[in-house]
């Protein structure tokens, strides 16, 4: 027996006893009352009714509890005085309000799930909370007859119609993971909060997959498309971290992410361009003793810029990626995946985003895709693929989000490391040097814009879901240093850890809500005791990011050795 959870809320006192009385005779039955609470059955379902009067109590519940649908009782007695409907009415949109303009967007309630019964009586304030309604989203508005109707009021039974269709009605569902860009930095703390979110999911109980491999679709940018790229691939993510850590037990061997081997160095680039150089400079010098024509300051400053390139390409790189995906079971193949990857870069000349992995650009290998999504200026060149140039795809995009809606997906996991830090002292900012503020600069104008496009999508698709993991500001100084810094991957990943862990817990009803939405659970109680471990050791090891301390190290199935996703029953039946 599943139950559905509906807050039922009226100002008017002993409205939610009218209303039972008036739902047992809209179906024929006594409806089952206990407590604070009441309870309607529809087959294998069960609405339990919890009944409020004071908008500070819904704001308290919704809090607490996953609620599926509100109710709004916004019927008043024909004794009622004009002015106490005023107040009440007025109780109304500051309570609507103070929903609406929530801090964290991802906190609040949905609007398209709340269900609004309105009088009959004081047609003008009636109106008007009518227009204040729909304005607000809410497009389930039930108007009461004028008085004198049957005592099944036409109003009611549209309700419980809308309820149970909407109990009944089959639906296909997609959840997805965005994790955007950073550096190496960027990855190091995507695979900490990934961590934490994989020793908090509760999977399909019949995937042998760890949880965080289970995802539908998985969007990667930069950074993230080197973790989704793996993820993806099959490997487990202690699998990645033990390879960074030089820790054996997984089926990788030790990752070097170091940017300082000749291995990186752009060598036939920088010859070019001294090439390049000498050759200008021997014509001006031409110039100077021939003609008497003199380079001005400005000239030199500005003419000649293009004289200097990117030190280091992404050769390297690529190179282990594709070792990763070509060992035996697993592939470099877009099409051959039996879950969705999907790499954004940047077209460097087109100026437009690119996304390797959709319909047209499934042919490219996925190391090669990757290798152009990290490829940031001005340390790496660009990476020619088929006659394009592409660069780092947080250039044109900071996360996937807006293509996962797109792609069908109405529960999204996104995590960004890419935040700037925030300095509480005046002139923290302005005392670094000029790499720093340009660092700086480019992370604040990448996640204003994500947060735009996210709080505009978020109101245009209300039915989706959103989760957004950043880093604590502690950890964002960490971060900012030097994005490209291979060394301090365990204060990263403990500071991960922990910032996420301290998310889900905060937002734990309404994440586990929505898991179950697609066959999946929350369970906090591993990780729990994992954060325990690690807020009391500052210098964290690799050890500590295991229950216990034991190291256990899983191998689950690579790509070319996993089932596709199936859609369990509880997703094709019940939201």
């Amino acid at each position: 027996m599943q139950e559905k959870t509906i807050l039922y809320y009226s100002p008017v006192a002993r409205q939610f006893d009218r209303f039972l009385e008036e739902l047992g005779e809209l179906l024929g039955v006594v409806v089952r009352a206990g407590g604070a609470s009441a309870v309607t059955t529809f087959g294998e379902c069960s609405l339990v009714w919890f009944p409020v009067r004071m908008a500070r109590d819904v704001m308290a519940f919704l809090d607490r509890r996953y609620v599926h649908w509100l109710v709004m009782d916004l019927r008043f007695p024909a004794d009622y005085a004009p002015k106490d409907i005023e107040e009440d009415i007025c109780e109304v949109y500051a309570l609507l309000q103070q929903m609406d303009e929530l801090e964290d967007l991802e906190a609040r309630y949905g609007f398209h799930r709340i269900a609004a019964l309105v009088g009959a009586a004081e047609p003008e304030p009636i109106d008007a909370l009518c227009v204040s309604l729909g304005h607000r989203g809410i497009t389930h508005v039930m108007r009461q007859h004028p008085r004198g109707c049957a005592p099944k009021e036409p109003y009611l039974g549209a309700l419980m119609q809308h309820l149970v269709a909407w109990i009944r009605k089959p639906r296909t569902r997609k959840n997805a993971l965005c994790l955007s860009g950073g550096g190496i930095t960027g990855i190091f703390y995507e695979l900490g909060a990934v961590k934490c979110l994989d020793d908090c999911l509760i999977g399909a109980p019949d995937d042998p997959l760890p949880p965080i491999n289970q995802f539908d679709m998985y969007f990667g940018i930069s950074a993230g498309a080197v973790n989704c790229g793996i993820l993806t691939a099959g490997y487990a993510v202690e699998e990645m971290m033990a390879a960074i850590a030089g820790v054996q037990g997984g089926r990788m061997g030790s990752l070097d992410l170091s940017l300082f081997h000749l291995s990186h160095f752009h060598f036939f680039d920088v010859m070019r361009r001294l090439r390049q150089a000498v050759l200008s400079s021997l014509g001006a010098v031409q110039r100077a003793f021939w003609r008497r024509q003199f380079p001005d300051l400005d000239k030199l400053l500005l003419d000649y810029t293009e004289l200097v390139g990117p030190p280091f390409h992404s050769n390297h790189f690529e190179k282990l990626i594709a070792a990763l995906l070509q060992v035996e079971g697993a592939t470099n193949d877009f099409r051959a995946l039996p879950r969705e990857l999907y790499i954004g870069a940047s077209d460097q000349d087109a100026k437009k985003h690119v996304l390797f992995g959709a319909e047209e650009l499934r042919d490219i290998p996925i190391s090669k895709a990757i290798q152009a999504s990290l490829s940031i200026h001005p340390a790496f060149s660009a990476v020619e693929i088929e006659g394009r140039y592409y660069e780092d795809g947080a250039v044109t995009s900071t996360s996937g989000f807006s293509e996962a809606i797109r792609r069908g997906a109405d529960l999204i996991f996104v995590f960004d490391p890419f935040l700037p830090f925030v300095s509480k002292e005046a002139g923290y900012t302005n005392r670094r040097g000029i790499l720093y503020n340009i660092d700086q600069d480019i992370r604040t104008i990448s996640f204003t814009r994500y947060e735009s496009i996210r709080n505009w999508a978020l109101r245009k698709h209300p039915n989706v879901s959103s989760y957004t993991f950043v880093p604590s500001n502690r950890s964002r100084q960490l971060l900012s240093n030097n994005p490209m810094d291979h060394r301090p991957f365990l204060p990263i990943w403990r500071d991960a850890y922990l910032s996420t862990f301290r998310r889900i817990e905060i937002l734990r009803h309404r994440i586990q809500g929505d898991l179950e939405a697609h066959g999946w659970g929350l369970s906090l109680d591993n990780a729990r005791r994992i954060a325990e471990q690690l807020e009391h050791n500052e210098s964290p090891a690799f050890s500590d990011f295991f229950l216990e301390r034991d190291v256990v190290i899983r191998t689950p199935p690579l790509s070319l050795q996993q089932s596709p996703r199936k859609r369990s029953a509880v997703e094709e039946t019940y939201e």
